[in-house]
C-alpha cells in the first residue's frame, strides 16, 4: 500500500483533529480529572433538585387540660370521609371542652352521644391498616358499619381483633406518653388542625 507522506508543517494540525475525532480535547487549563468530576457534580445537582414542593401533610393538634399536646397525622387518602368529617367538626371547635368519657386500658374515646349528625359510611374494609398503639380511629354502634358520627378513640395498645371493624383515619405521631396519662372525665382544652413537618 502506497503511504502519502505528511508535511512536517501538518502533522500538529492533523493531530488535533485526530484527537477531536476521539472525542479526548480538554480545554487549556483544565486536566481531564477535573472536567469529569465537574460534569458529574453537574449532574448529580440536576438529579437532587426537586421538580416540585411537596404538599404540606394535614394534622391535628389535640391540647389537653391537664397539660400535654397529642399530634395526630391524619389518612384522608385512606379515609375521606371520616377525616372530612373530623377536621369540620375541629374547625368549628365542636371538640374543646369535650371530656375522655371512655378510658380502658387499650384505649381512651371522646365525643358526643347528642347530636344532629349524619352518620358516616364505614370505610374500613377498604383499609389496610391495623390497630396498633396510637392509632386513631372513629367509633360506632356494635352493630352497624355505618354510624360513626363525632366520637373517636386512640388506641394505647395493640388490639388485632379491633382490624377490619373500625376505620382507621389516623395515628399519634407525638404525645402519645399524654394519651397514657388520660383519666375517666379529663377534658380535651382544644382540637384544631395543624400541618405536619
Amino acid at each position: 500500500m502506497h503511504r502519502v507522506p505528511i508535511p512536517a508543517g501538518w502533522v500538529p494540525a492533523v493531530a488535533f483533529i485526530l484527537t477531536i475525532c476521539a472525542g479526548l480535547v480538554v480545554p487549556p487549563g483544565i486536566e481531564a480529572t477535573e472536567r469529569s468530576e465537574s460534569m458529574y457534580a453537574a449532574r448529580e445537582d440536576t438529579a437532587l433538585t426537586p421538580t416540585h414542593e411537596e404538599a404540606p401533610r394535614q394534622g391535628l393538634c389535640m391540647k389537653l387540660e391537664k397539660g400535654g399536646a397529642v399530634i395526630i397525622e391524619l389518612y384522608p387518602e385512606k379515609a375521606p370521609l371520616a377525616v372530612a368529617r373530623i377536621t369540620e367538626l375541629a374547625e368549628q371547635g365542636f371538640y374543646d371542652g369535650l371530656e375522655f368519657h371512655r378510658v380502658e386500658s387499650y384505649l381512651v374515646q371522646t365525643g358526643r352521644k347528642e347530636h344532629e349528625l349524619k352518620p358516616v359510611e364505614g370505610e374500613m374494609f377498604s383499609q389496610k391498616l391495623w390497630h396498633e398503639e396510637g392509632c386513631v380511629g372513629m367509633a360506632r354502634l356494635p352493630n352497624d358499619y355505618d354510624t360513626a358520627t363525632t366520637q373517636f378513640y386512640i388506641m394505647k395498645e395493640r388490639r388485632p381483633r379491633l382490624n377490619g371493624e373500625y376505620t382507621l383515619f389516623g395515628r399519634v405521631v407525638e404525645g402519645m406518653e399524654f394519651v397514657h396519662k388520660i383519666k375517666k372525665g379529663h377534658e380535651i382544652e382544644s382540637l384544631s388542625l395543624c400541618e405536619l413537618k
